[in-house]
C-alpha cells in the first residue's frame, strides 16, 4: 500500500513529505489510516530539543492517533479506532500483573516504529481501542486522537491512585496532561 508521511530527517528542520510503502501485513498487525494525529510535547522534544528517539532518523513522530482500520483482521476491517500511545508486549510479567504501562518491551509509534504523522500507519492491533459509534455523534474522529495520550494519561494516574469522589489532589501543570484532569 502507498503511504505519504511527515518524517523528521534532522533537528529543528522542516518535516519533508514522503511517499512510502507498506510491504506486508503479519496477523500481529493492521493498516490504520490516519483520521487525526495531535502534536505532544514529546514530539517536539525529539525534534526541538533532540531527545533521542528508539528509531533512527529519519522517523515519522506522533503517537496521538486515530482512524480507520483499512487492512487487518476481519473483526477489525472498517472500525474506527484509536491507537494507545504506549503499546505494552502483553506477554511479559509486569504485562501480566496489569502493569502495562511499565513494560519493558513496550513499543510507541512515533519512537519505535513510524508514527502517526502519515496518511497511514502499520501497528499492532492487539490493543487498538475501538470507537463506539455514539461517540462520534459528539466528537469527530480526527478531535478524539488526543485520548490516545493527553487524556488517558492524566486517567490512569487517578485510576491507579485509587482517589475517591471528595478526596483531596494537588495537580502541578497546566498543560495538556494537568488541564484534562477529572476528580
Amino acid at each position: 500500500m502507498k503511504i505519504k508521511q511527515y518524517q523528521m530527517t534532522a533537528l529543528q528542520s522542516d518535516f519533508q513529505l514522503v511517499d512510502n510503502v507498506i510491504d506486508s501485513v503479519n496477523e500481529n498487525e493492521c493498516i490504520v489510516k490516519v483520521a487525526g494525529c495531535g502534536v505532544c510535547h514529546t514530539d517536539i522534544s525529539f525534534w526541538h530539543d533532540g531527545v533521542r528517539t528508539k528509531k533512527e532518523m529519519p522517523l515519522t513522530l506522533g503517537h496521538e492517533i486515530s482512524g480507520t482500520v483499512v487492512q487487518g483482521p476481519t473483526h477489525l476491517l472498517g472500525k474506527n479506532v484509536i491507537i494507545p500511545a504506549v503499546l505494552p508486549c502483553g506477554e511479559c510479567e509486569l504485562c501480566k500483573k496489569g502493569r502495562g504501562n511499565i513494560c519493558q518491551n513496550q513499543l510507541m509509534p512515533g519512537n519505535d516504529f513510524h508514527g502517526g504523522f502519515a496518511s497511514h500507519i502499520l501497528v499492532p492491533h492487539k490493543y487498538l481501542c475501538i470507537v463506539p459509534d455514539s461517540v462520534l455523534n459528539k466528537y469527530s474522529l480526527q478531535q478524539l486522537s488526543v485520548i490516545a495520550d493527553a487524556i488517558s494519561t492524566p486517567y490512569q494516574v487517578i485510576q491507579k491512585s485509587e482517589l475517591e469522589s471528595g478526596d483531596l489532589a494537588i495537580v502541578i501543570g497546566v498543560g495538556g496532561v494537568g488541564v484534562n484532569k477529572r476528580c
